[in-house]
């Protein structure tokens, strides 16, 4: 069935919200938040995205960005598709983490700006996890009371030369939030644009018919999007092969490439077992879902091989920001 419109456009704001499948835990420990920042880190570098906020919470996130070259949509892939790769890996689990696509609010940052890194903000004190928003160590509100803490991609420009001091940005975080902005978001259907009817109609007229609506997907093929053959040479390039040496499996040698190269494409491209056969030269479905199971095992206990699916990884990301 089709997604809900999904509005994409240059210079866009977004609030972005995720949350655990069944409101299970997406956080376990402070290396994970670690890695989930450093993810912030890469869509920040590899698509060009403005971070003005976020908050790590133990089973949702909430972020403030902007796409000043547009390209939300593969970024958050990398994000929440890469990070589900990882916790699941070290959890010793798979599938889904997310209960579903992330949640995108168009937003008027003219109006709402400030309203919604507040609101970013003041979540862990609105959910009472701590009684001093100032105290909470996985907020950006942190990175703009302490210089030493704030990474290099969080922007904190945007927002505090529209205050004359700091002191003025701590009392405006601490403040009450506005009746409408709290009505938008405690309402029973979330509306996709924060932002007046001038606003709306404004998007309407810029955007028109080239709104995004996309397809669902299975959780496994949202990581990166790409198709067998892209995988496939990624892999290859790591192992320093040709491609052509990945289709053909010499009697009696083990080819790690090539099941590397088929483990990834069922992981990372959700590919059909079918359909890697053909692409790698295996005519039985059985015998690529025994390759699958295999490297899958190998993965999970040889330090060497998890090595090289991250290598596999960032050749991966690096062909999707040259696109």
């Amino acid at each position: 069935m089709a997604r809900p419109l999904r509005i994409e456009y240059p210079g866009a704001y977004y609030h972005i919200m995720n949350r655990g499948l069944s409101r299970r835990n997406i956080f376990l420990e402070d290396k994970g938040r670690g890695q989930f920042l450093d993810l912030l880190s890469d869509i920040s570098r590899l698509w060009k995205i403005e971070i003005f906020a976020y908050c790590l919470m133990d089973n949702h996130y909430h972020l403030l960005l902007q796409t000043p070259k547009g390209g939300l949509a593969r970024a958050m892939r990398h994000l929440d598709g890469i990070y589900t790769q990882r916790f699941n890996r070290a959890h010793h689990r798979d599938g889904p983490l997310f209960r579903g696509r992330y949640k995108a609010i168009l937003i008027d940052a003219e109006e709402y700006f400030l309203s919604v890194v507040r609101y970013i903000h003041q979540n862990p004190l609105q959910a009472r996890v701590v009684s001093d928003m100032d105290r909470y160590r996985w907020s950006s509100h942190r990175g703009y009371l302490y210089q030493g803490e704030c990474p290099q991609w969080l922007n904190t420009r945007s927002v505090l030369s529209r205050f004359g001091h700091l002191r003025e940005y701590r009392e405006f975080m601490r403040s009450e939030m506005e009746k409408e902005v709290v009505d938008f978001y405690k309402g029973p259907y979330q509306r996709p644009i924060l932002g007046d009817r001038g606003f709306v109609e404004w998007v309407r007229e810029r955007v028109g018919e080239r709104a995004r609506v996309e397809e669902e997907k299975p959780e496994s093929r949202r990581v990166f999007g790409l198709g067998l053959e892209q995988i496939a040479r990624a892999t290859a390039k790591v192992y320093g092969r040709r491609l052509e040496e990945l289709k053909r499996k010499r009697r009696g040698e083990q080819n790690e490439a090539r099941s590397m190269a088929m483990y990834l494409c069922r992981s990372l491209g959700g590919h059909k077992h079918s359909e890697i056969g053909r692409v790698l030269g295996l005519e039985k479905t059985s015998s690529v879902s025994s390759a699958c199971l295999r490297m899958k095992a190998r993965v999970g206990a040889e330090r060497k091989i998890a090595r090289r699916v991250r290598r596999i990884e960032e050749e991966l990301q690096k062909s999707q920001g040259q696109t």
